[in-house]
């Protein structure tokens, strides 16, 4: 039987924001959905952390908006983060915008600018099966 070899790609980007689905805003449980990054004079960089087909929200909200969020998170990023740089002109500014406008229940970290630096520590998620 043949192993399929995975050859990693290499991600580049300028900075970068994750945004995460909080089911409690008291919890410090998260659940990670995306990683959103951009490289200077180019479209924004989607890093998919969940299944194409979403996330099943029962048991995670109650909440409509959240759960069609869930069930199909890349087009609700996606929609939401060109309306932003059609507003701003910037991919930078969009995110930044998009970091601004959610931080309840999807919760976003600081924008980070790499400055061509690797990441200094580990990211702590928790995967989708771990619950």
């Amino acid at each position: 039987m043949q192993q399929a070899v995975i050859d990693p790609t290499e991600i580049s980007l300028d900075a970068y924001t994750m945004c995460s689905f909080v089911p409690n805003l008291t919890s410090a449980r998260a659940i990670p959905l995306v990683l959103i990054g951009y490289r200077q004079s180019e479209d924004p960089w989607f890093v998919w952390l969940v299944p194409k087909e979403g996330v099943d929200s029962a048991g995670l909200t109650d909440d409509p908006y959240y759960a069609k969020v869930l069930r199909d998170p890349r087009a609700y990023f996606k929609k939401k983060l060109a309306k932003y740089v059609e507003e701003s002109g910037s991919v930078k500014r969009a995110i930044e915008m998009l970091i601004d406008c959610h931080q309840n229940h999807l919760a976003l970290t600081p924008l980070t600018e790499l400055r061509e630096q690797p990441f200094r520590h580990p990211l702590q998620v928790e995967l989708i099966g771990a619950f």
